[in-house]
């Protein structure tokens, strides 16, 4: 115990009833442990804002002294429950909480079971608030209040916080013995400052449910087969992650409809890079997904910050096939995939994103219709012009677009400070073998069909496009554009 003279220890414990010391108390609190000889007191006192001490907040601070000043920290964990349940199943009641440590991640643990039950309502809400500084809530909508079901649930939760982006992974399984309207649930975490949500409409009766949210997003569902929808399991949801950088919330945000009864979904930054090797698809967004159906739409939108990745991207597709893959390729490129008759409309698009020195890409969007397969390279040509080749192309129509910034005092001096709207003009050669086919020229984008010949042949002949920046007219629509 510190020695605190009377005034100092009342100042203290009178700060501390709440268990907490807030900023018009943190000055007073200071004072009263400068009194007492106690070091690094505004730490102390700053770490106890929200009544607990974690590892970063006194990181750099000697313990041992502390301990030798009466100060001694020990990790204990404190919680109150309060429930409400009106009409008490007949059956089994039991409701287990657990908390443990696996290979250095925090995971928490909840199992329901509640025999033959038959709820007063329509509707059960969890609320959990300040366990180990997370809030968590869960709402489930559409319980049925005429007849008694067996319920169980089990879910397990754990945040790898270690991360430039914390991860949280959700795996859950349930049978609540009907349908629901809908699921809702939030977690916030207040120390690593992030929030995600989840909302599923027409809830299946029992599913298997894995997710891992924050710089990636990781869904696996699978819904037992008398409980589909003919091939289906939920009607729509949404995911959401929100990460508190630099005062303001940055979101990642995914809507999906019409989802499968059996689906597997990554989305994932690419983690390889190489500053030999063009970069211009080098950290990108990789996006695997797998499924029983064709027919699942997904709206994709994440602010670079909020994932850690260089740029914001927006991703819509239009009916989903069993198969579709869009990732780097080893010889950096781009591949798209998919089986069947391919995706039926895709949008992509990517803003702000640094592309080599001097050079920003303030937009570029790629829409793509009947897409079965496609690789795209990115070469340097002439004067440093990009060479684009599309290859493996069999079906489907495209247009690409792209606006860019230009700052040439990185290379001239001279022309330190001048900033330039990049204008591309682009020259388009589709090739069978060695046989060109067709040609199309563009500003700033382009508008083709991939492939004729494939579509004719029913994909037997694959074509290739080169779409070269052409110099001289590039420079005269910049001009162009910077005079008026």
């Amino acid at each position: 115990m510190p020695t605190f003279t009377l005034s100092s220890r009342q100042v203290v414990y009178s700060a501390l009833e709440d268990g907490m010391i807030s900023s018009a108390e943190v000055d007073a609190v200071v004072v009263a442990l400068e009194a007492a000889n106690i070091t690094d007191s505004r730490i102390l006192a700053n770490s106890l804002s929200d009544s607990v001490i974690t590892e970063e907040e006194i990181a750099h601070v000697n313990l041992s002294k502390w301990q030798q000043q009466g100060i001694t920290i020990e990790d204990r964990r404190a919680w109150h429950l309060r429930s409400w349940l009106p009409n008490l199943p007949p059956g089994a009641i039991r409701l287990e909480y657990d908390f443990r440590i696996l290979d250095g991640i925090p995971t928490y643990e909840i199992d329901l079971e509640l025999g033959q039950w038959q709820p007063e309502r329509q509707q059960l809400t969890f609320e959990v608030n300040g366990l180990d500084g997370k809030n968590v809530k869960l709402v489930l909508d559409g319980l049925d209040n005429q007849n008694p079901n067996n319920v169980v649930a089990n879910a397990v939760f754990s945040t790898q916080d270690n991360l430039t982006v914390p991860r949280v992974t959700i795996d859950m399984h349930y049978d609540v013995g009907v349908r629901l309207n809908s699921a809702h649930a939030i977690f916030i975490d207040k120390y690593e400052m992030n929030r995600i949500e989840a909302l599923i409409i027409g809830v299946p009766q029992s599913t298997d449910f894995s997710a891992t949210i924050g710089d990636v997003l990781l869904v696996d569902i699978d819904v037992p087969i008398q409980y589909r929808q003919g091939e289906h399991s939920a009607d729509a949801m949404m995911l959401q992650s929100m990460r508190y950088v630099d005062g303001f919330w940055w979101p990642a945000t995914v809507f999906m409809r019409d989802l499968p009864g059996v689906m597997q979904l990554k989305a994932q930054p690419q983690l390889v890079f190489d500053i030999r090797e063009m970069s211009s698809f080098q950290g990108m967004m990789s996006l695997d997904y797998s499924s029983n159906t064709d027919d699942m739409d997904l709206y994709l939108e994440a602010s670079g910050r909020a994932i850690d990745s260089k740029g914001d991207i927006l991703m819509l597709a239009e009916d989903l096939p069993g198969r579709f893959v869009l990732e780097p390729t080893e010889d950096w490129g781009m591949r798209v995939e998919s089986s069947g008759v391919g995706v039926k409309r895709v949008y992509i698009r990517q803003t702000d994103v640094p592309s080599a020195p001097g050079v920003t890409i303030d937009r570029i969007e790629i829409v793509g219709q009947d897409l079965k397969s496609a690789t795209i390279h990115i070469y340097e040509g002439p004067l440093k012009y990009p060479i684009i080749v599309l290859d493996d192309i069999t079906n489907g129509r495209i247009i690409v677009s792209a606006e860019a910034t230009i700052e040439p005092g990185y290379y001239y001096p001279s022309l330190d400070g001048v900033v330039l709207d990049g204008r591309a003009v682009l020259l388009d050669a589709q090739f069978t073998g060695v046989i060109p086919t067709a040609s199309s020229l563009g500003v700033n984008g382009i508008v083709t069909d991939l492939s004729l010949i494939g579509t004719l042949t029913g994909g037997a002949v694959e074509t290739r496009h080169i779409m070269v920046i052409e110099p001289l007219t590039t420079m005269l629509a910049s001009g162009v554009m910077i005079l008026g």
